[in-house]
């Protein structure tokens, strides 16, 4: 038995629990602090824009809480259809937040 509680990693299902409460908390249970931080702060970002960026923001989050289970997980940038996929996303993630405040 693991005494010590710092050393305990949450199971993929409850951290993408505590994902969609809270996000970045999936990743902070797992013992990912940097991944946690940016993403509660990229997910509210997304929120502040405006609703859809935050939505689709904290839906990545909860997946790579749900999936993430080392190097080369669910959202890593493993290869590159990943990164143009990524870059793409963000593309239009901005253009949408630029276009819908014009208009």
């Amino acid at each position: 038995m693991n005494a010590n509680p710092v050393d305990f990693k949450a199971p993929n299902s409850i951290a993408a629990i505590w994902s969609m409460m809270l996000p970045g908390l999936g990743q902070l249970m797992k013992g990912r602090v940097m991944p946690g931080i940016f993403w509660a702060f990229l997910v509210a970002g997304g929120y502040y824009a405006y609703f859809w960026p935050g939505l689709t923001l904290h839906a990545l989050c909860i997946l790579d809480a749900g999936f993430y289970k080392g190097d080369g997980s669910f959202l890593a940038l493993d290869n590159w259809f990943k990164r143009i996929a990524f870059v793409g996303m963000v593309f239009l993630l901005i253009a949408y937040i630029y276009f819908r405040n014009i208009y």
